[in-house]
């Protein structure tokens, strides 16, 4: 396992530079452990989460494309891109193989990336991820095109062609996965949904019927933001999955 001695950076692709942060595990050749955030947010949303797993794991969190530390560059945002994105930076850093956390749209970014190469991936966690638009709940999609038609004029008044208008756009046009192309995944995973998710329960379950070797916890009580409203039980349930997997 190659020891990353590096804290923090940019690495490039294409015409965006993506930052990204290092936090080295106790044991030097630890394994290493993607976090991907969500839409609209940045690597801090797993601030509180880290240091329990830094015992068993090296922590490398990333900013998405577009958002917190990351350029955007000039291409159109997609989930392929993002996924693209993710996979130049493990290659920069010359790691091998290692797992995924995907949050929301980071689950998503981890769907579209084991679709490509799974061979890199050891296992993969997937928080309130879905395969198309119509897996969320109807009135949650209501709020976003309420949300979309706001940011649209801001960003008209404000001349920002490049505003958060199209993240949030983004949510209601992608992805789209066919979950039988899910069934060719054959990587560990674990599913993470809350009870009152913007995820619907039926589509949470059609995710982890897909995954031939997933396996799906909905967490009682919590929304979407599982991390935040219940945050002993999922850091107890993904470092029970990845020492199983490990």
């Amino acid at each position: 396992m190659t020891h990353l001695s590096w804290q923090n950076g940019y690495i490039r692709n294409d015409d965006a530079a993506l930052y990204y942060e290092v936090h080295q595990g106790i044991p030097d050749d630890a394994p290493l452990l993607f976090l991907l955030h969500g839409n609209r947010e940045d690597m801090h949303v797993f601030d509180g989460h880290i240091e329990g797993l830094l015992p068993y794991y090296t922590v490398i969190t990333v900013d998405t494309r577009g958002q917190g530390k990351s350029a955007r560059g000039t291409r159109d945002l997609s989930y392929d891109l993002f996924a693209e994105d993710l996979f130049t930076l493990v290659n920069k850093l010359h790691i091998g193989t290692f797992l995924i956390l995907g949050f929301s749209d980071g689950a998503n970014i981890a769907m579209e990336l084991a679709l490509r190469h799974q061979e890199r991936l050891a296992a993969m966690i997937l928080v309130g991820g879905n395969l198309f638009p119509d897996g969320l709940q109807a009135m949650f999609r209501v709020s976003l095109k309420l949300h979309l038609f706001g940011e649209r004029l801001k960003n008209f008044i404000q001349r920002d062609k490049h505003g958060h208008g199209e993240l949030t756009n983004l949510m209601l046009t992608s992805p789209s996965i066919d979950p039988e192309r899910l069934k060719t995944i054959t990587v560990p995973t674990l599913i993470i949904n809350g009870e009152k998710d913007i995820v619907t329960d039926e589509h949470g379950v059609l995710i982890a019927t897909s995954l031939p070797n997933a396996r799906r916890v909905v967490i009682g009580g919590a929304s979407h933001f599982v991390m935040k409203d219940a945050p002993e039980e999922f850091d107890r349930l993904v470092l029970e999955f990845l020492l199983e997997e490990d």
